[in-house]
Order: C-alpha cells, then structure tokens, then sequence
C-alpha cells in the first residue's frame, strides 16, 4: 500500500497518559473560539480513580473535570447562529439526566422525564414493605417473582435490591418504602444541526433512552421539541447517527442491540426498521454523500447497505473489528472508512476497496478524525491500555487506486460523487422509442454485423499468422522485436536492421536475417545475416547496402512516384527473420524504400 507512510505521528507523554474511555465519549471542539479546537474525553476512570472530563490541546492535559457517574456520551453544540459566534456548550450524558457546562463550569441539569412504575412491581413492593412477610421463604419468593420481570420494566430500586444476598434484603426491608416514579434512562447522545450545515452551527442533541425512544431536546431552552419511537416493537439503542437539518429534512439511523439498524426521518412519530443483521453489531457510521449505511459486526465483516436497507455488498475482515470511523477529506474529495481490528491494525478503505493501513502495536479503543489545534486533519487513537495517539495527514497524502497500490474497479467507486447527468432531451426520448418498438430487427442486425466483424478479424489474423507479417515476436519467441531504418538519397542506401531482446534474463540464440526482393529493381549486397547471441536487454544493429537498379526501359511507376514511396510492391523488400530449426520466419518487416532524388534531378 505504498513504501511511504501518509501520516506523521506526534509524540505523546503515555506515562502521564491513561485513559478508560468509550467511542461516544470524544469531542473535538473550539473551546474558546481562537480556531484552535481542543479534544474532550469523558474518561470512566481506573480503580480508585473516578470518572473526570479531560480536555487536551494536542497530545498535552490541560485540565480536567470530576463528574458525578459514569459518562455514556460527549457533544459539543452551538445554542445560537449569532455574530460574533457564542461559546460553545459541553453536554455530558449520563444514566438518566443530562450535565450541559459552559467555560468547563456546570451550567444546565437536564433529567429525562419520569415514567410510571410497573403494576406488578408495585403489588411485589407493596407485600414486601409489610412487616409480616419479612420472613426468609416469602422474601425469597417475593425476590423471585421480581427475578421474573423484565430488567427493563424494573426501577432502579428493584434492580438494587435484586443484586443484595438475603441477609442484606432482610435489612434493606427494616427502613424500605414505595418505590417512586422512575427516570428513564440515556442509552446514547448525539448531535443534529437545526437549519445550516456550516461547522459552527446551531445544533440540537439528539437521545436515545433504554425505552426504545428518542428524545429531540431544543438548543437554547433545553426542552423536549419532539418525541418518537425508535420501532413498532420495542428495541434499545445502542448509536445514533444524524444526518441533514431539523428544520428542513432529517435522517436519524439508529443501531439496536437486538440487531437491527432503523430509521427515523422528520415528522415521523415511530421509527421503521430499515434492515436486520446476521450477528451484533460493533459500529455504524453514514456515509454523508448518498446516506449508505456502513456496519461492522461481531461476525468479522463489514458490509454496506443502501439508504433502503438494501446490502450492496460485504467483505469478511482478516480479525475481529472493534471500532470503525469515518474519515472525511474535503480537498482529495474523498471520504474513507477507517476499521480498528483486534490484531492492532486500522484499514481505511474507500467503498470496499483498501486504501491504506496504519498498525498501532496495540488494541485499539476509541477513533476519532477531524480538526484538533490548527490542524484540520488529525487521526486521534485511543488504545485498550489507555495510550493516546496522533497522526496527522500528510498534505501531500493521496488515497487513489494508483497511489494505494491497487488497480480500481467498479466497487471500489461507491461512495463517490455522483455523476452530474443532463436531462433526457426530445432526440433522446424519440429514439427510445424507436428502439422499443424494433428491438429484434435492431438486435438481428448488431448480432449480424458483430459476426462479420469476427470473421473480418479471424482471416487477418490468420494472413498475418501465414505471412508472418509481425514485427514483434509470440509465444517462444515473445521477447524478440525487429525494427528496420533506411538512410540515403539513392541509387544506394543504407538499410539497417535492429533486432532486440526484451527479455529481462533470457538470452535469444540461433536466429539469422533473410532479404525477399520481389523483383528486379533492388540488390542487395549482403541478403543473408547470421545474428550471433543477443542478451537480455540488448539490441544488435546489421546495415546493408541496397542499391535501386535502373534497366533501359525505365518504369514510369518508379521514376516518377512521390517521395512516400508508394510504387507498389516494386518498391518493397520484406525482412525476414529465421530461426534454426524452423521452416517458417519467425518475425517479418516490410521496408518501403524511397525514391531516387538523385535521378530525379538529373531528369529534370
């Protein structure tokens, strides 16, 4: 894929580095407006480490956030389209509510709003807050009865009690109440432009809850502005994926853990299921020129899939995959997919062909491609033992078929810019139909034409095969070519003859040279020539004197033709090159010889 790498890699102090973080936990964004973009990760901490919001410039710390839970998302939006440009807001999700920060200072609390519980559940809490039932046999069928249920359906409460032994149920029961109304839960986060696709933009965030829901939340005032669900039958989010504007048209395609991809556009109040794959999947991401959907699954493939859920096509992956991103480069007009497999190695493929290949020594965790510092084009790896990595384009990088190494094929052009085709004129039309109404005439006569064509073709090539009428060699004798110049006003010239050996380690032997003269006019001095040993790569050059012989009754034809020679075949030597053991010429050269300027003058 190329001797020379198309990324400079940029040192990082990894004993000070260590990161436990998830692919929708980074953020590149323009922290204070100074177009020095700054990367955020929501880091989920080790051991007794808790969970912090990191903000780097470039492979350097700069500060970093205690947050109260684990963070399930990261995002960056814009609340207004404004001149001069606003800062932009921090929104970290977290189980159930939403931390918006404002100049890294919390600034909003966002909660999901509640659900109400389970009748069951209610009826199981009611018998077990009962002092009478505190005993051990109906505290263990009570508990089983909850083991039933759903987790989904469960409050956080019973989720809590179901995890405590016996003795500590009996406990918990002493000072227990009611459950009250439960949060739902975020399973994922998101962001979606609302009217322009300029990177500064005012966005909205876009959620997607554990209840198979999305929630469309409002930019400024942070309210829900739209509610649907993600399918008739109820599925759980795993990643979302937003592409177009809220206020025109929208695209919202969701990857379920009950694997399935869905789709939700604008106005729509419930989500349809675009496709269903063979195995989980890994990652989704959305190609933003014809909305095709490109997946990994657990299977060890990745496939495409149109905007209709139509899979275009799959190929199967040398190891497992565990993260995937999209790579968009503007000036080369080009966007690459870039796959993280289990071996270390990270393929960027254009459609499904494979462009180049970047091997990291270690398991990747986390991707992320876009502009970090001044630099526009910033490969950020985060790896499995928390090393954090940067690779910068080359501005010199190319990624088509010819630079990577590969010859291009059809397949390897999805995901390109469409072509810009004319309108259908009124020729065009009229002619359609002409051909559907005399399709079997029309197709009777091209098979017709196509024959002849062939059998045209078949007896040249077989004149050409009796004659030996090539100049270079086939077959056995493939590297051989033979080549004649000639030189002189006349009577007498100077034909030499080149005969070249284009193989690259094998040596050509045993060949001689023969002149056929078809008449009279011409002699030549020397009309056979052994050819010593030619090797390989090498040319040897014969000269040869002919001399243009005039009788008494001079030929009109030849005295008088024109300086290109055409006086028919009494003009031609043919060159024959022979082969030891062979009755037929191996090569054949035809030399049209010029005409005598020098008796030409003298006539006139």
């Amino acid at each position: 894929m190329g001797g020379m790498s198309r990324w400079l890699d940029v040192e990082a102090a990894t004993d000070d580095i260590d990161i436990n973080s998830l692919p929708s936990n980074l953020a590149l964004t323009d922290l204070e407006n100074d177009n020095e973009y700054k990367l955020i990760i929501g880091d989920l901490g080790k051991g007794e480490e808790g969970p912090r919001l990191k903000i780097f410039k470039g492979a350097m710390q700069l500060s970093d956030i205690a947050l109260p839970d684990l963070p399930l998302g990261v995002e960056s939006i814009y609340t207004s389209d404004s001149k001069p440009r606003t800062l932009p807001l921090i929104a970290v999700a977290f189980s159930s509510c939403i931390y918006i920060y404002r100049n890294l200072k919390l600034f909003y609390k966002y909660y999901l709003p509640t659900m109400e519980l389970n009748s069951s559940e209610m009826e199981i809490w009611k018998q077990l807050t009962d002092p009478v039932n505190h005993k051990e046999e109906k505290v263990y069928a009570l508990t089983d009865s909850l083991h039933n249920m759903p987790q989904k359906v469960l409050s956080s409460q019973s989720r809590h009690f179901l995890e405590l032994t016996l003795e500590q149920q009996l406990e918990f029961l002493d000072n227990a109440e009611l459950p009250k109304k439960t949060l739902s839960e975020i399973s994922c986060m998101t962001t979606l432009r609302m009217c322009s696709v300029d990177k500064y933009a005012m966005s909205c965030l876009v959620l997607g809850t554990e209840d198979g829901e999305l929630i469309v939340l409002d930019p400024q005032t942070f309210t829900q502005i739209h509610l649907a669900r993600l399918c008739t039958v109820k599925r759980t989010p795993y990643q979302i994926v937003a592409t177009g504007l809220y206020n025109v048209d929208y695209r919202i395609t969701v990857a379920t853990r009950e694997k399935s991809v869905c789709l939700l556009k604008r106005e729509w109040k419930e989500g349809r299921l675009l496709f269903n794959t063979d195995d989980n999947i890994v990652a989704m991401e959305v190609m933003t020129t014809d909305n095709s959907v490109m997946v990994i699954s657990t299977d060890g493939t990745l496939a495409c899939y149109s905007r209709k859920g139509k899979k275009v096509w799959s190929i199967s992956l040398e190891h497992r995959p565990v993260a995937m991103t999209l790579l968009p480069i503007m000036h080369l007009g080009v966007t690459l997919t870039a796959v993280a497999l289990s071996s270390g190695h990270v393929h960027l493929y254009e459609g499904k062909a494979r462009r180049d290949t970047i091997y990291v020594r270690d398991v990747v965790s986390v991707m992320k491609f876009g502009q970090l510092g001044q630099e526009e084009h910033v490969f950020t790896i985060i790896t499995a033992n928390g090393n954090l990595m940067l690779k910068i384009l080359k501005r010199t990088a190319n990624f088509n078929a010819h630079a990577a190494g590969i010859e291009p094929t059809i397949s390897a052009t999805v995901g390109q810019k469409p072509w810009l085709i004319p309108k259908k004129s009124k020729l065009f039309l009229e002619q359609s139909m002409r051909e559907r109404e005399n399709a079997i005439p029309m197709h009777t006569n091209f098979q017709h034409e196509l024959n002849r064509l062939r059998l045209l073709s078949a007896r040249t090539l077989l004149e050409a095969h009796t004659k030996s009428e090539n100049s270079i060699g086939a077959g056995n004798m493939e590297p051989i070519r033979l080549s004649a110049e000639v030189e002189g006003l006349g009577p007498v010239f100077r034909v030499t003859l080149i005969v070249e050996n284009t193989s690259t380690d094998k040596a050509v032997l045993g060949l001689s040279i023969l002149f056929l003269v078809h008449s009279t006019a011409y002699k030549v001095y020397n009309p056979y020539v052994k050819v010593p040993l030619i090797s390989p790569g090498n040319q040897l050059k014969f000269p040869a004197k002919v001399e243009e012989i005039f009788g008494e009754n001079l030929n009109p034809d030849i005295f008088f033709r024109n300086v290109t020679g055409q006086a028919g075949e009494g003009s031609l030597i043919r060159v024959l090159l022979l082969k030891d053991g062979k009755s037929n010429p191996v090569l054949a050269a035809t030399v049209t010889m010029p005409p005598d300027l020098t008796t030409f003058q003298n006539v006139s």
